[in-house]
């Protein structure tokens, strides 16, 4: 399927394009072809979808739009869910950067570096994250709970 903004990524590949043209370390992102570009897109809207939102969506192909609104801290008010918010816009453009730089990333491969000096050796696995720690601090307000249930604390009585 092509790309179709609010259907399923978004935003436009020209959109991303003048977005990264002003980001440092994008260089992977004007590297790519407009049809890497569109999957890039499309794979990292869709990513979103399994995050705990808080509302309810309005669409069946994307997270968002979605009733209710939420607290941005930057802002220091309540800001809707529909219209897509900014945050996810620019949470699905750096997740798509991330996919783009990191291939493999869906996958879930994993690295192993070693050393051995002597009779010691010392072994180390690392995982690429599926999405960068922009993308967390980016949306966490929209978050249930700012995306984290320990966060939450209640009273018996």
């Amino acid at each position: 399927m092509a790309l179709e903004k609010d259907v399923n990524s978004y935003t436009t590949v020209a959109e991303a394009d003048a977005y990264f043209a002003d980001r440092l370390g994008s260089e992977k992102w004007t590297a790519a072809d407009n049809a890497k570009k569109e999957q890039a897109l499309i794979t990292g809207s869709r990513a979103l979808n399994d995050y705990p939102w808080s509302g309810s969506a309005k669409s069946t192909t994307l997270a968002f739009p979605r009733t209710g609104s939420y607290y941005d801290p930057a802002l220091g008010y309540d800001v809707p869910m529909d219209p897509v918010p900014q945050r996810i816009i620019t949470a699905s453009l750096e997740l798509a950067l991330h996919l783009l730089t990191n291939p493999g990333v869906l996958s879930a491969q994993s690295s192993f570096d070693s050393i051995t000096v002597g009779d010691i050796s010392l072994d180390y696995r690392s995982t690429m994250p599926s999405a960068p720690p922009v993308v967390a601090k980016i949306i966490r307000p929209l978050l249930i709970a700012g995306g984290s249930a320990g966060d939450i604390w209640w009273r018996a009585n």
